[in-house]
């Protein structure tokens, strides 16, 4: 899992997305679950939070980064693998001991795909294979799908897995009296004084609310502020154009 901030700004999107994906990682009849939103506005960070919050004891999370270079194989391989099963001749015969495993374990087992808007189809139907292999019972397998917003048309293109997925979070970002205690809480009380409600407004219509653009706009402007006194808004509107450009 990536590292980000020890402990990120609770902004209301976040937080109610948080909260949301807790309840239904603690559901068992919630076999899928979906989040996403624009680049930016804090998916990877609160998987990152949500991470913290399980019992290793109970959860087994395997993480997937990068879904694009994700095959098929490469899932049953890297699955059997954390769950010490070895390669057969057949991936049919691997995927069957594989599920035996599953099925026995007393760990749930959480695949997390990120840029899952890039999973191929096939990755994507060895996990839903492995999800709903055994039909004796609730699964002890859960997907998580995380990815732009495009992501929620290409699912609907799978009417069958669309309507298994009952939760479905979206992030959009930060609310506009946001920005400042935002700001604060990642450059400290100094970088208020130095910027107006006004300067904070540029920063919130540039960045569209995003925590993950806001805060290389902010780390730009100081760059070019190296004085204490006040940032005004001309200025901040200034140094983002450029940089937006750049």
């Amino acid at each position: 899992m990536p590292t980000t901030t020890p402990h990120p700004y609770p902004f209301t999107d976040f937080q109610r997305a948080l909260e949301n994906l807790e309840r239904a990682t603690d559901d068992p009849e919630d076999t899928y679950v979906l989040l996403t939103g624009p680049t930016g506005v804090g998916k990877t960070q609160t998987l990152q939070a949500l991470q913290e919050r399980r019992d290793r004891c109970r959860d087994r999370i395997l993480y997937f980064p990068n879904s694009q270079r994700l095959g098929a194989s490469g899932l049953l391989r890297v699955t059997a693998a954390k769950h010490r099963v070895p390669p057969s001749r057949s991936h049919a015969e691997t995927f069957d001991h594989l599920v035996r495993v599953l099925r026995d374990s007393p760990q749930r087992l959480l695949l997390w795909f990120d840029e899952a808007h890039d999973l191929p189809e096939e990755t994507l139907h060895e996990a839903r294979s492995l999800a709903e292999a055994d039909l004796g019972g609730t699964s002890n397998i859960q997907v998580l799908l995380c990815g732009l917003p495009i992501l929620r048309g290409q699912l609907k293109e799978h009417p069958s897995l669309w309507r298994r997925i009952v939760v479905r979070e979206e992030i959009t970002g930060l609310l506009a009296d946001e920005v400042a205690p935002f700001l604060e809480h990642h450059h400290g009380p100094d970088l208020l004084k130095r910027m107006s409600k006004k300067a904070m407004a540029v920063l919130f219509e540039h960045s569209r609310g995003a925590p993950g653009v806001l805060l290389p706009m902010v780390r730009a402007i100081l760059r070019r502020s190296p004085n204490s006194g006040k940032i005004e808004p001309e200025r901040v509107d200034e140094i983002v154009q450029d940089w937006d450009l750049r």
